[in-house]
């Protein structure tokens, strides 16, 4: 994992054009932006995958609270370079910060906005109970990993956000 470091101040331009070109600025309306813009990225887990000088992929997460009582982590974005996509950039980033949150004992779990088929490799599962996200979200896409066994919501009858 020698190209996996933790993101820098000295990042952020590069890291900021990565998300342009992966995403463009319709990012910006979606609802997991209404949280990143309540609640800074958690440091301690951003990182980026760098070959020759050049960020080529990122993951960044911030804080999440379900029904007031657990604590957790929102993953994203996690943006890797169009030309460099399927190359494993990605999976190597998700695998090495989930490590980084399990080791670290203060999280009760991750959320994510994505797709079943690709978070399902790293213990996401799709949201059974009803929900109140932070604004529209498909809940088909909405994906938690438990980071603890003994989670507080397992048995509540809806999710609330915040």
């Amino acid at each position: 994992m020698k190209n996996i470091r933790s993101a820098n101040e000295s990042d952020g331009e590069q890291i900021m054009e990565l998300l342009d070109s992966t995403f463009g600025p319709g990012r910006y309306a979606r609802s997991v932006y209404r949280l990143r813009e309540m609640r800074p990225f958690v440091e301690k887990f951003s990182y980026v995958y760098e070959q020759n000088n050049q960020i080529i992929a990122s993951i960044s997460y911030c804080k999440t609270i379900i029904n007031l009582q657990s604590n957790g982590l929102l993953l994203g974005p996690l943006a890797v370079e169009l030309e460099q996509k399927g190359k494993g950039f990605g999976v190597q980033l998700v695998e090495h910060t989930l490590s980084l949150i399990n080791d670290d004992s203060k999280f009760d779990f991750v959320i994510v906005v994505g797709d079943l088929d690709y978070y399902e490799r790293f213990g996401f599962n799709r949201i059974e109970q009803d929900i109140k996200f932070y604004g529209p979200v498909d809940k088909n896409k909405l994906l938690l990993k438990s980071i603890k066994n003994d989670l507080l919501f397992e048995e509540a009858k809806s999710l609330d956000f915040s």
